[in-house]
């Protein structure tokens, strides 16, 4: 019985090794293949075309987040609730801070600033840039404005109207990173007064949309 199965295994060991052999020769040859095959042509095209649609998918990205921008500009004009004969009046002096209103409406793309309460409430986070004029006429008295984010003053624009001087103008603005539903507005301080017209723009309140800013913390 020994005999028979040494015999038997001979062959068994033959074919085991011409297996191993083909395999090495086989994995040999696939190894080449695949070399042949990165350098081919049409590969490096197809990979240079892979390259360019990731770029044209940015940019689409990018073109859409720009169609889904938001256009936000306004100006506004004060009006004196009495006026002169020449539609002159002033608006002050108070014993406090007042919140000034400028109810004529210039312009008001996006519709973000209210005539009636006065104030801006930024309708998308962003840098937005404002600016404001304060003017007196014809009487001694300190003129100014100041310019609110939320609760905080952030700018403040003054001038002493001297008894020889007829008229004054003053000025200032500031560049405001807001987030969306925070409110810019003018403050008229206490002991201040600031004089418009009826059918004149003098005292002005602008301001809009510099570039959107993503996320809540601008």
């Amino acid at each position: 019985m020994m005999k028979k199965t040494k015999k038997t295994m001979l062959p068994l060991q033959l074919i085991v090794i011409v297996c191993l052999s083909y395999g090495q020769a086989d994995d040999s040859t696939n190894k080449q293949s695949i070399s042949d095959y990165s350098r081919d042509p049409f590969i490096t095209l197809f990979s240079g075309l892979s390259a360019e649609v990731g770029n044209l998918r940015r940019e689409v990205e990018d073109l859409r987040k720009s169609c889904n921008s938001v256009d936000v500009a306004f100006s506004a004009a004060l009006r004196p609730s009495i006026q002169d004969n020449e539609g002159y009046g002033n608006t002050g002096p108070f014993q406090a801070d007042t919140n000034l209103v400028h109810s004529h409406i210039i312009t008001n793309v996006g519709n973000a600033f209210s005539p009636r309460t006065g104030a801006f409430t930024a309708p998308v986070h962003g840098v937005y840039y404002f600016t404001f004029t304060s003017y007196a006429w014809k009487k001694e008295a300190n003129i100014g404005v100041a310019l609110y984010k939320n609760q905080e003053q952030v700018a403040l624009v003054y001038e002493y109207q001297d008894k020889g001087d007829n008229e004054d103008f003053a000025s200032n603005g500031a560049t405001l990173q807001l987030a969306k539903g925070d409110i810019v507005y003018l403050v008229l301080p206490s002991g201040f007064q600031v004089t418009s017209n009826a059918f004149k723009n003098l005292s002005t309140f602008s301001g809009f949309l510099l570039f959107q800013a993503e996320g809540e913390n601008v």
